[in-house]
């Protein structure tokens, strides 16, 4: 859609009406590409709303909204990705199902404007999600945990380490059955540490982790955030058919998720992209992005009541 003035507040009411037409379930806004906050006021009050950002600070001020908000990685999303990390996050904590219809609004942060309108039927979006028949639940993850190394892996993938781009592999959840089909390619760094000291929810365990995304190999975590081990070699890989460009990284993380119930989230070297795989296929991909610093909030005033 052409951009121009008042663009952002004519597609928050074609949002609206688009709503009631169909009947959506939710609507999704990306907040980093709005100039005033004044608009979310628009938004239809009869559906789910929720609101994304990538920046701590305005994800501070936007609790304070009558909208549920979910705090994105620090780094520069496109428009599809950014509204593809919220319908994820959305899914994985049971706010939304994939039979929901719901509509998108996004756009650039830079331009601080919704130049973007996408209603998507969840159930029947393959390019999305990539994979429609891909089962949703978590099996016994944690949420948080899934958002937790979903936003780690975006963080690697546009910082690097030292300047160099990094690939990684982390596997999430059904450790006992991930760790039957792996063997320890070095010592495990983690092995010893009491539990509290190894859970990948502790933001002081951060900086370590990406340390150790050197290692060659895997981290295996539990359901529940605890880092069982690193630098695990998967042998799970069979004959699975994955997209060209693919490597030797990815096949490994598709073949684990194929025999057990584990998710796993790849990071590929050469291009920066985010793979997440579950049941041997490829569930979310997001392009390589660029760190970025907090947005600066522009109308703090405007921002009143407690999410929903």
């Amino acid at each position: 859609m052409a951009k121009g003035v008042g663009t952002s507040d004519s597609l928050i009411e074609a949002a609206s009406v688009i709503c009631g037409q169909l009947g959506a379930r939710a609507v999704f806004v990306h907040a980093d590409a709005m100039k005033d906050l004044n608009a979310l006021s628009q938004l239809p009050p009869d559906v789910e709303r929720f609101v994304t950002t990538c920046s701590p600070d305005l994800f501070e001020e936007l609790e304070e909204s009558d909208c549920r908000v979910f705090q994105l990685p620090p780094v520069s999303l496109n428009r599809i990705d950014a509204i593809k990390m919220g319908v994820v996050i959305a899914l994985s904590e049971g706010a939304i199902t994939k039979e929901d219809t719901i509509v998108c609004l996004s756009g650039l942060s830079e331009n601080e404007q919704i130049d973007t309108l996408i209603v998507f039927r969840l159930d029947q979006e393959k390019e999305m999600m990539l994979t429609s028949e891909t089962q949703n639940e978590l099996n016994g993850v944690d949420p948080k945990v899934f958002e937790t190394i979903l936003s780690l892996s975006l963080e690697l993938a546009a910082e690097g380490r030292e300047g160099k781009p990094r690939g990684g592999l982390f596997v999430l959840g059904d450790h006992d059955s991930v760790l039957q089909y792996s063997r320890q390619m070095v010592i495990n760094p983690f092995h010893g540490y009491p539990e509290e000291q190894r859970n990948i929810m502790d933001p002081t365990l951060r900086e370590t982790v990406k340390e150790f995304s050197a290692i060659d190999g895997a981290f295996i975590i539990r359901g529940d955030g605890i880092i069982e081990a690193a630098g695990r070699h998967l042998s799970a890989a069979g004959d699975i058919d994955l997209p060209p460009g693919l490597g030797t990284r990815h096949m490994a993380a598709a073949g684990i998720s194929e025999v057990s119930t584990a998710t796993s989230f790849v990071i590929s070297e050469s291009t920066g992209t985010v793979s997440v795989f579950k049941d041997g296929k490829i569930f979310l991909q997001i392009g390589k992005s660029k760190p970025t610093k907090g947005k600066t909030v522009k109308s703090k005033s405007s921002i009143k009541g407690k999410p929903r």
